[in-house]
């Protein structure tokens, strides 16, 4: 099981948006650097998806408002976990 175009696009615009600015401290900014470059490369590991899974629950809740987005983040937060489970 692999993220779609659209999943990974959502996925990595989440990271850009709010886990790489300079206002974001640097191990976090550059554990999800590493995630972005992996999720470009098509190469993610374990500790991507762990990463992806912990941006997307820290970010749901400001979602709420958003239907469309927010059932989309809701669907990425299961597939990761299960694509954890068989990582």
């Amino acid at each position: 099981m692999c993220f779609s175009a659209e999943e990974t696009a959502l996925i990595d615009g989440i990271i850009v948006s709010y886990f790489a600015p300079q206002s974001v401290s640097e191990p976090i900014r550059l554990r999800y650097f590493k995630t972005h470059k992996h999720l470009q490369e098509e190469t993610i590991d374990r500790t991507d998806l762990l990463n992806i899974r912990s941006a997307l629950l820290f970010l749901a809740p400001e979602f709420r408002d958003s239907v469309q987005t927010g059932k989309e983040i809701q669907s990425l937060i299961a597939k990761t976990s299960s694509m954890l489970k068989d990582h």
